[in-house]
């Protein structure tokens, strides 16, 4: 109970800290309330100048002809960027400005500077410096993934344009963002040493990390498919939407492709994504068992996952914003539900050491998921928490997953050596249990055939007693004579081999076996009341002996299970080509939870247990009956009473020859059918 406890604290802390995350979102603050502006020296800036505290963003659907007009409009225009939510997807056209001063410098040498904007999936920047006095254009430049590089471009894994050189005075920056992506918009000013510098750091820290998520990639796909685990699997899938996710948004794919297709960085980054929405629920359903404890829950998750993958298609076109929009919410939301039923689920199978673990496994990223999505959609501010969040919570996730993948793969091995061990100790009982049980056979037709000879000859020495005890010898007879055809087809070794029955087949009038059936049933337990209550003529192909005890079997388990009641039997011929035999009783019926399982070998109600027997009659019976193409269904009523139902294809051409005979007197013939025919 106290760890439960605990981990209600840990889950309430996660929520209370996703609240936090909410609530911090800051209200929209104009630009006129904090007017600032930025001031370089004439020879550049000494060390790099995060951009994002000056600029002041709109968003408009109004037309703007050149960047001037955007340094005319008024300040209420306008809001603020820095610490505040950004616009989330949309296909409008982002405006900023920026005024700076820029102060005189008596050195003769001009450094360079470089403007580095992000983020790297951002489709189109557009980038003027115009003069406060004059509203001219001095300088402009356009960067983006989907903008081919120009012969001077600087490749890298940021955008990069290099910053003009300014006389003294005062100037605007404006730029213009479109994107069919997230407006998670970052731009520095930095002097040519430290864009070098941290260029070398990032290239190196950034590529060791996707070089990580790839061979991670390959160990557990194919530890996956080795195993054939699903969670294994989803898990390698989740890890390859890293990659694409991190191949996209650290630069490398518009490094890489972007002269081979100007769209490689769209698709990568919406592919990682979309394929991160439906792998994460699909792995952690998988991780909980989630199909064995809610099957409506598991199917609508597995569902969603497998739609938001198909999120992909959208990737390279205005599509992606709606996807977007349509899917994160959602992904949220059954993300949290999946934490709290992973909890639910702990808690009731008392796994509570393994819940704990991965509690914090999945409730930390599922947090760090959640605050960044809400960020990608606008609803809470860019700042260094929200936005690192994810990729310092997906390092955790993945070193925490990887423990227990490598946890539950040693013991998928371990479960396998078993299982190959089991395997091979069943098959040599079994061999060991077909050689006992030829045996056995063998030994059984020396008796049974001494049992009936004696009885016959019995009955030459009593000739002239009772008919009673005429009636007995015959019973003898009769059942030593059943009791050697189910061996023959029970215990032959073609039986054994192939787990189904061997049938000797013969035209039948299924009317006149039921009645016969029924007679010697009374003969033999006077004290059962079985009745015929209705028998439509039919011309079946079966094993009589088979049927027979499969029928028998039937009227046992109501003797059995509803003692003194009677038992009812019928029989009808449907133009389907099957007939119906239904056997009824008035018994106290099978508990809807056992139905489902009452054909199964060695299974008993829960009940039972007060009744004798090991669980095979109604599942020899279905045996029976499927090996003469039939099916059989067990039903009960709404006051008690079991009605079993079986279902038995009939020849129809001999049917209707007999039928014409009987009725009409006209001679037909009629031959048997092959095993092959009207199934």
């Amino acid at each position: 109970m106290g760890v439960f406890r605990t981990n209600l604290a840990l889950l309430a802390m996660i929520v209370a800290i996703g609240c936090g995350v909410l609530v911090s979102r800051t209200a929209p603050s104009h630009a006129h309330e904090l007017r600032q502006h930025f001031v370089l020296d004439g020879n550049g800036p000494k060390n790099t100048v995060n951009l994002n505290r000056f600029l002041e963003r709109m968003i408009t659907d109004r037309s703007i002809i050149i960047p001037s007009d955007v340094v005319n409009l008024p300040d209420s225009e306008f809001e603020k960027v820095f610490g505040t939510p950004g616009p989330g997807y949309t296909d409008r056209t982002i405006w900023y400005r920026a005024s700076f001063l820029v102060e005189a410098d008596d050195s003769d040498s001009k450094a360079l500077s470089y403007l580095e904007v992000g983020a790297t999936y951002l489709n189109d920047i557009q980038m003027y410096v115009l003069s406060e006095e004059s509203g001219r254009t001095i300088w402009e430049g356009r960067v983006g993934d989907r903008i081919p590089n120009g012969p001077d471009a600087i490749a890298g894994l940021k955008h990069i344009a290099q910053w003009p050189i300014l006389g003294p005075g005062h100037y605007w920056l404006v730029m213009a963002v479109r994107t069919n992506s997230s407006h998670v918009f970052e731009v520095t000013l930095s002097p040519e040493s430290v864009v070098i510098a941290d260029a070398g750091s990032e290239s190196y820290l950034k590529g060791s990390y996707l070089g990580i998520l790839l061979v991670a990639f390959g160990v557990y796909l194919t530890f996956g498919v080795l195993t054939r685990d699903r969670a294994i699997n989803w898990y390698a899938g989740y890890i390859l939407s890293l990659f694409l996710i991190n191949l996209g948004t650290s630069g490398y794919a518009q490094l890489i492709f972007k002269d081979l297709w100007p769209l490689a960085s769209d698709f990568v980054t919406g592919t990682g994504t979309a394929l991160a929405l439906g792998t994460s629920l699909a792995m952690w359903a998988s991780i909980v068992e989630l199909d064995r404890h809610n099957r409506v829950l598991y199917r609508v998750m597995m569902c969603f996952a497998g739609v938001a993958m198909c999120g992909f298609l959208t990737s390279t076109s205005d599509l992606y914003i709606y996807f977007a929009k349509l899917f994160f919410v959602p992904d949220i939301f059954l993300l949290i539900v999946l934490l709290v039923y992973f909890v639910m689920i702990g808690y009731r199978e008392k796994r509570l050491a393994r819940l704990s673990f991965l509690l914090v496994a999945l409730g930390v990223p599922t947090l760090a998921v959640i605050v960044h999505l809400l960020m990608l959609m606008g609803l809470v501010p860019i700042n260094a928490f929200t936005g690192n969040i994810y990729s310092a919570s997906s390092t955790v996730h993945l070193v925490m997953v990887a423990l227990a993948m490598g946890y539950r793969t040693y013991a998928l091995a371990n479960r396998r050596m078993d299982a190959f061990q089991n395997s091979q100790r069943a098959n040599q009982l079994a061999g060991e249990q077909r050689t006992f049980i030829t045996m056995l056979s063998h030994e059984f037709r020396t008796p049974l055939a001494i049992i009936q000879r004696s009885a016959e000859i019995l009955g030459l020495h009593l000739r002239d007693e009772q008919e009673a005890v005429h009636t007995r010898l015959a019973t003898i007879r009769s059942n030593a004579g059943q009791l050697s055809g189910l061996v023959d087809a029970f215990l032959t070794k073609e039986t054994l081999d192939s787990a189904t029955f061997t049938t000797s087949r013969q035209p039948v009038a299924i009317d006149l076996f039921l009645s016969e059936l029924i007679a010697r049933r009374t003969r033999e337990v006077p004290e059962q009341n079985v009745n015929l209550i209705n028998s439509e003529f039919a011309i079946v192909e079966v094993d009589r002996i088979l049927l027979e005890r499969a029928i028998v079997n039937l009227i046992e388990n109501a003797r059995k299970y509803a003692p003194g009641s009677p038992v009812w039997i019928a029989c009808n011929r449907a133009a389907n080509g099957f007939v119906y035999i239904r056997v009824l009783d008035e018994g106290p019926g099978i508990p809807p939870e056992d139905l489902s399982n009452v054909l199964n070998a060695f299974y008993r109600g829960r009940e039972s247990s007060v009744t004798q027997g090991v669980g095979l009659g109604l599942h020899i019976t279905n045996q029976i009956v499927e090996a003469h193409e039939g099916t059989l269904s067990v039903s009960v009523g709404e006051r008690g009473g079991t009605t079993i139902l079986l279902k038995i294809p009939y020849n129809h051409e001999a049917t209707i020859a007999r039928t014409n005979e009987i009725y009409l007197g006209v001679p037909g013939k009629f031959r048997p059918k092959s095993r092959g025919e009207d199934r």
